[in-house]
């Protein structure tokens, strides 16, 4: 180390990290904020903790209750037995976290009303002669008792005058308003608040103003009138998200119209501890409500400390409670909190615990803070304890880690963060103190990793050129890529290692291995470097002119083969046995537009299967398009594997071997459905109509697992000897459709295709049922639905024309059998049939009439 030189470029480089870091602490760049924001809910769920005590209870407007009643809003007769049930119970305070700002729609109140006006004023048009006292006497009294029904009607259908009732008596009921708050007015309200509102400004003494702060509303939604007036006091209901959308501050205190109104919670937490509205006082920092000092933002905000997830605090359904199944000992001198958790209902948000938490649960942990003393709080020295750590950590990447060797650094980078982050974790935890650890945290693990990487790029790589490996190293490391089937890099490290006894070994094994990969012109440059040293090793001489000779012969799906070109796997003489993965390939059963279909054996367990085969590398596509293909490739044939039906064939492995892609599937004994079609070549109806229902099922199976077939046609749904339907090709519609789409050319006739598939677009289960409805049509009347003299045409009779009857070619065929068909071959999927299902029941109650419609033997 005593030539080293000074690193001048290594201080340069912490330098600048520093500065980055520096930037963003002070500019305050939102993506990194979040970070810390990410930090504080980490420490605030370690911090959460059941409240000591139980002071707040939630009467929560939730699913159950929504099932029993009916749908929000409610009639507001159900709020004020609420209230009476609560006041019954003893509810020390009650808090109705509704924003009732507009009296409630009732229709039949008003009609009741009209009626009432127009029967009174029908009473003062009726006059009487002087002669008739005695009907002027029945009238009246009938009169009177009609107008008391009227009233009694209106009284007891006035549900706001219920609940306004109910508010008065209970005597204790807090209402929720809401402030906007856009940003610091220009001016003032166009009229002064209702008094309703006013009567709830705090009046007591403010040392420090909110004037300029984000917290000057524009405008209030308050409570009507009715109720504001009986009401116990008004509390706003204002949320206020950080820059993630997460809710972890509460503002106490909203100016309006130059009032400072209290929140919602902190009037609830007042009238629990039996204050007067003059005892809160606000002061720097800092809300003040009787004796307890509440530590705020300069803004009067509070950040909450949540006490867990939903439901932490007591939580009664608010039918049960209505409907008295709830013991009043759950109330009598508590807060009672009624509010939405019910889904679709009420104000949710992300907090700290939860990422939608009810609005209710929120304030219910706002007024236990407060009740508690239990606060989180940004002390006046925590900017400078910040600034501090960084400065330290700033010193150190610029000084400390260029001087020190990376495992030093290590050591102390690793124990300053250590220090410095259980100590943060610890003060949030146990005091409540916020210190922010991002951005101290980042400095240091961004200079160490920027300046120990940037030191070993510059100086490191240079010394990693002039080591030589050892020989033993060199063979380790070849028979770890010959483990891994990394054959070329094991080769390439062999070569390097002098060859002995037991070197002849590996490169023997490693030619074998060569040899079942089929690239003999390799096994072969590998026997011949062993015949370099010992050329009567074992059976390499017989081996050498065996392998040139397949070498020679062979066709494979190598880079030299293009589209179109011949791709039979070869093999010569009986001892080489041509494999793909682990499968031996037997005899070739047939070739298709991607590959070619082998039969093969699995030798683990002696079982044949079909090995069906796809070259993308014969496709014209970008290298990163190929391996997106073969990705793809995968991914399907892991989906189309998982498909366990009687009519869907089985998928047992997938794999690749020199760029052939395969899959192993079970090897089928029977013909596909191309033979029934054709004039001439028609089935009984019965027996085409139980085929497309048995193909229905194996569809609607594969459709509830998310997997859409895309090619449904004669050829890919197999009939075999016992009976059985199997629908073959899951999943190989969608890797070839792409590869085909991709180097421009449509892949086989668009026939059977629907026309949002022909279109591009996303399609799903209902456009293998047009394709089915397609089949179903070829197979009953020997014709295709739909035809043309070119691709366009056909295309355009799909999208656009509609298919003949196929009575026009089978005659007998029954209306509910064309009825099928025609719903099958909906342009619109809306209209077709939306699951597979529907249309096997819809044949198989075909079948059974045409059963029941049978003459008896």
């Amino acid at each position: 180390m005593a030539d080293r030189k000074f690193p001048v470029w290594d201080i340069g480089i912490g330098a600048l990290v520093a500065v980055i870091v520096f930037a963003g602490f002070f500019l305050r760049w939102g993506p990194l904020e979040t970070m810390e924001l990410k930090l504080y809910d980490l420490r605030a769920n370690l911090r959460a903790t059941k409240p000591a005590t139980n002071d707040v209870v939630i009467v929560a407007v939730d699913d159950a209750s929504i099932q029993q009643i009916g749908r929000w809003p409610w009639p507001r007769s159900y709020m004020a037995q609420m209230l009476d049930t609560l006041s019954e119970a003893g509810a020390k305070v009650i808090g109705l976290n509704l924003i009732l700002s507009d009296p409630e729609v009732n229709p039949g109140l008003e009609e009741v009303r009209k009626l009432r006006k127009q029967f009174q004023d029908a009473r003062r048009m009726l006059t009487f002669g002087k002669e008739a006292q005695r009907e002027r006497a029945q009238a009246g009294q009938l009169f009177a008792a009609l107008d008391k029904i009227f009233k009694d009607s209106e009284t007891s259908l006035d549900n706001d005058a219920a609940l306004e009732n109910s508010i008065a008596l209970s005597d204790n009921t807090v209402l929720a308003m809401y402030f906007g708050l856009p940003g610091p007015p220009i001016g003032r309200p166009e009229k002064a608040p209702p008094e309703s509102v006013q009567k709830n400004a705090l009046p007591g003494a403010t040392e420090g103003k909110l004037k300029g702060t984000s917290h000057d509303a524009t405008q209030v939604v308050p409570p009507i009138e009715q109720f504001a007036t009986v009401g116990k006091a008004t509390g706003h209901i204002n949320w206020l998200p950080d820059r993630d959308g997460a809710v972890r501050q509460q503002p106490l205190v909203v100016e309006y119209d130059g009032k400072s109104y209290p929140s919602f919670a902190l009037q609830l937490a007042r009238l629990q501890l039996n204050l007067d509205l003059g005892e809160i006082l606000l002061k720097p920092e800092m809300v003040q409500i009787g004796q307890r000092q509440i530590p705020t933002s300069p803004d009067f905000d509070l950040l909450v400390n949540f006490y867990g997830d939903k439901k932490t605090f007591p939580n009664f359904s608010f039918v049960d409670v209505v409907t008295k199944k709830v013991g009043s000992e759950n109330f009598k001198g508590k807060i009672v909190l009624i509010g939405f958790t019910a889904t679709g209902l009420g104000e949710q948000r992300a907090t700290s615990v939860s990422e939608t938490l009810p609005a209710v649960e929120y304030f219910a942990n706002v007024i236990q803070n407060i009740l508690e003393g239990k606060f989180i709080v940004r002390p006046a020295w925590a900017r400078n304890a910040e600034l501090g750590a960084m400065i330290l950590f700033a010193l150190f990447v610029i000084v400390g880690i260029p001087l020190l060797s990376a495992a030093t650094s290590a050591l102390i980078a690793v124990l300053l963060l250590a220090a410095f982050g259980v100590g943060g974790f610890w003060m949030f935890a146990s005091k409540g103190y916020w210190i922010q650890m991002f951005f101290p945290s980042l400095m240091l693990v961004l200079g160490y990793v920027v300046v120990v990487s940037t030191r070993y790029l510059v100086t490191e790589k240079a010394k990693e050129v002039l080591e030589t490996e050892s020989v033993e190293t060199t063979k380790m490391l070849g028979l770890s890529f010959q483990g891994q089937g990394m054959l070329d890099m094991a080769w390439e490290k062999f070569r390097r290692v002098p060859i002995d006894t037991g070197m002849k070994d590996t490169l023997y094994n490693l030619a074998l291995d060569f040899e079942r990969k089929r690239q003999f012109n390799k096994a072969v440059a590998v026997y011949e470097h062993i015949a370099s040293a010992d050329k009567a090793f074992k059976d390499i001489q017989e081996r050498i002119p065996k392998l040139r000779a397949v070498g020679e012969t062979i066709i494979m799906g190598t880079a030299g083969l293009k589209r179109g070109a011949e791709a039979t796997i070869m093999a010569a003489g009986p001892d080489l046995k041509t494999t793909l993965g682990r499968y031996e390939v037997v005899k070739e059963l047939g070739k298709g537009a991607m590959g070619t279909v082998f039969l093969g054996k699995d030798p683990k367990i002696n079982r044949q299967v079909a090995i069906k085969t796809l070259r993308f590398e014969d496709e014209d596509l970008e290298p990163e398009d190929r391996k997106a293909l073969r990705e793809r490739f995968f991914r399907e044939a892991e989906s189309a594997g998982r498909l366990n039906h009687p009519n869907i064939v089985n998928i047992y492995d997938a794999g690749e071997d020199q760029d052939i892609n395969f899959i192993a599937m079970e090897l089928l004994d029977g013909y596909d459905l191309k033979d029934w079609c054709g004039k001439g070549k028609q089935r009984p109806l019965k027996e085409v109509l139980e085929t497309v229902a048995k193909v229905a099922d194996g569809l609607d199976y594969a459709h509830e697992q998310g997997i859409v077939h895309r090619d449904i046609k004669p050829a890919n749904i197999m009939m075999l000897k016992t009976g059985v339907v199997k629908i073959t090709d899951f999943g190989i519609a969608r890797i070839t459709d792409q590869s085909k789409t991709a180097t421009g050319t449509v892949l086989g006739t668009p026939s059977y295709m629907s026309p949002e598939q022909l279109a591009g677009k996303k399609v799903d289960g209902r456009s293998d049922l047009f394709s089915l409805g397609v089949v179903m049509y070829e197979l009953l009347t020997g014709e295709k639905p739909f035809t043309g003299d070119s691709v366009a045409t056909l295309v355009y009779q799909i999208s656009t024309m509609p298919h003949p009857s196929p009575r026009q070619y089978k005659q007998d065929l029954p209306e509910a059998v064309e009825a099928i068909i025609d719903r099958a071959l909906q342009k619109d999927p809306a209209q077709r049939y939306q699951r597979a299902s529907h249309m096997a029941r819809d044949l198989r109650a075909a079948l059974e009439k045409l059963s029941a419609a049978a003459p008896a033997d």
